[in-house]
């Protein structure tokens, strides 16, 4: 394909070497992040606190960590950390209230709230969060970060720059971590006490990379040190044991298959994919289920009761699982998919998935996820909660699309009332919405007219551009050197993997064998399909069917053209896995080879007629 961009794999880590040394953390971030500190250690030494947290595993990892931090400075300090319970919604509850007697910290939410936060808690209120700031205002009060006495009750380094590219783009755990550090260096420079040991540190370190790795944020941000993060927590989990690492911690990890080499992915999708479970059951629990998670990370390592509970989660996570496979096999999902990938709106760059009403908001999530990546578009995925008496739901974007999802929907809605107003609409129909999040994740906490919303956003379709072909980088490697262990070893190199940085996928041009040719129209129910190029077998799971794959010109039933994704897996020993991608702008200009393979057919059989 003419205008991909193609990369060997040498050159690739070379260029991952070259911009890992770009890595540097703003002094102005730093500033920050040693003023909260600061903060923190006021806190402690005033001697009780109370940590308020949000409900995900970025929520849990940042308050497990800054919990540490207080109780390292001021072992005798009171701290009590409280989950947000996710059926009440993301962010303070509106029933908070101080007790006049503790320090508040509050960790992963709370920005765009700061108002009620110090009116209900104080106007010393200690905020540690990542979410974009939508108050101008509020981000002012958090950019204050140079004060005569360095000290910082706000941290949150989006509110830094405009241009949020210039902004390090922590995750809360990853704030926490640097908060720790900081306390750490400024107690021993002062003289002050800070209690910890190796096997405190390596743990610390570990749930770092478990809330940073779980977050999905940019790992080769080169304004932070997510990359460095990763790597040391990775490093301490393939050196972990009973002596040098909490033995609960450590439980979980044997407990959700990390074994003796350990991936940023393994982390994301196995650790913390189980520590978000907890919160997304909590209607099925009818309980906190982010408050019982903490409370058995930091139990009683001797207690039998702590190891019935992490049972209880883990049947609670299986549960997850089934229920999330069920919707993925529901006749509208698969129909959905089918439309949006080779139907009608094929063309579109975003969708929205309705699911069934009452589905738990926290599946809408995994669900638009599923949905990206199976349509290679931004879905929003809404579900109609009936209690609330309103759609809730979350949305995601394609990596392939230039326009970020928090862009688009925010002109969208700057454009409603000219798209809508002087139609005569009922003021039952007006659109009254809420939502938030990051620039390609964003949670949607009521809406109240979804075939207003849908019209609203297909209208302004068009502004959902998506990147252009030339953009795409291709690995260039052959079959043989995806078979070859040194490739493996190469590709460890690069570890963490992970937003931001991919490997880039490969061409796989051969020929498919073991499936009946006449069973094509079928082949979405595979999941895994048997390649030979040039004499080398490949195996590739997760077959994402397309009939671009095969040629439409009839010449060979079984050749066969794709993208794949190249992974690690421990399956059975360390190797590399290949995972099929349905890819829009590569099926895009494969379709444009195909046509002009075919208008050369047609003119050569038109110059046979002729000449006959």
């Amino acid at each position: 394909m003419g205008k991909l961009k193609e990369i060997t794999l040498d050159e690739f880590i070379e260029d991952v070497k070259a911009r890992e040394a770009l890595i540097k953390e703003d002094p102005i971030v730093r500033l920050m992040l040693v003023g909260t500190s600061m903060e923190i250690i006021k806190a402690a030494e005033s001697g009780k606190v109370t940590i308020l947290t949000d409900y995900d595993a970025d929520g849990v990892c940042s308050a497990y960590i800054m919990e540490k931090t207080i109780k390292s400075v001021n072992p005798d300090c009171d701290v009590k950390v409280i989950c947000n319970d996710r059926r009440n919604g993301y962010g303070l509850s509106p029933d908070v209230k101080g007790d006049g007697v503790s320090r508040y910290i509050i960790c992963d939410m709370g920005s765009n709230q700061l108002p009620i936060a110090r009116e209900r808690l104080g106007e010393d209120v200690i905020i540690v969060d990542h979410h974009l700031i939508e108050n101008d205002d509020i981000r002012k009060a958090f950019a204050s970060v140079t004060t005569t006495d360095h000290s910082n009750c706000l941290c949150n380094p989006h509110a830094l720059y405009e241009d949020d590219s210039k902004n390090a783009q922590y995750c809360a755990t990853g704030l926490s971590y640097r908060i720790y550090q900081e306390t750490k260096n400024i107690c021993k420079e002062q003289g002050k006490t800070f209690l910890t040991n190796e096997k405190q540190d390596n743990t610390v370190a570990v749930m770092a990379c478990i809330g940073t790795a779980a977050d999905m944020v940019d790992v080769m941000d080169l304004n932070s040190y997510n990359r460095q993060i990763l790597k040391e927590g990775i490093k301490k989990i393939d050196n972990a044991d009973r002596n040098n690492l909490d033995f609960i911690i450590g439980y979980v990890l044997a407990q959700n298959g990390i074994g003796e080499r350990t991936t940023a992915r393994q982390v994301a999708f196995n650790v913390g994919a189980y520590f978000n479970s907890a919160s997304r059951m909590c209607v099925i629990m009818n309980d906190n289920g982010a408050q019982r998670l903490y409370n058995a990370l930091t139990g009683d390592p001797n207690s039998f009761a702590t190891y019935r509970e992490f049972e209880y989660l883990q049947k609670m996570n299986d549960l997850r699982k089934e229920r999330i496979s069920e919707l993925v096999n529901e006749e509208e999902y698969k129909k959905f998919v089918y439309e949006q990938r080779f139907g009608k709106d094929k063309d579109n760059n975003i969708a929205i998935y309705q699911l069934p009403d009452d589905v738990p908001a926290a599946f809408a999530g995994l669900i638009a996820g599923k949905l990206t990546e199976a349509t290679d578009k931004a879905i929003i995925c809404l579900t109609y909660n009936t209690e609330k008496g309103c759609y809730i739901g979350s949305g995601r974007n394609s990596v392939n699309n230039k326009t970020s999802l928090i862009e688009f929907l925010d002109y969208a809605l700057s454009r409603d009332n000219e798209l809508f107003d002087g139609k005569n609409v009922h003021v039952g129909d007006k659109l009254d919405i809420k939502y938030g999040g990051h620039e390609e994740a964003l949670g949607i906490s009521s809406l109240n007219n979804i075939a207003r919303f849908k019209s609203l956003i297909y209208s302004c379709m068009d502004k959902m551009e998506s990147k252009d072909i030339s953009e795409k980088t291709v690995l260039r490697i052959t079959p043989s050197e995806l078979n070859d262990p040194e490739t493996l070893n190469k590709i460890l190199q690069v570890e963490p993997i992970g937003t931001g940085l991919q490997i880039p996928p490969v061409i796989i041009t051969g020929e498919e064998y073991g499936r009946d040719k006449y069973f094509v129209k079928n082949r979405d129910d595979w999941k895994r399909i048997n390649v030979r190029i040039d004499g080398t077998s490949l195996f590739v799971s997760d077959w994402a069917y397309s009939p671009l794959a095969y040629p439409l010109s009839g010449k060979n039933n079984n050749e066969i053209v794709f993208l794949a994704e190249i992974g690690i897996s421990d399956f059975k020993g360390l190797h590399i896995e290949l995972s099929s991608k349905f890819d829009r702008l590569f099926y895009k200009e494969r379709l444009k080879e195909i046509e002009l393979e075919q208008q050369k057919l047609a003119d050569k059989d038109l110059m046979n007629e002729r000449a006959g």
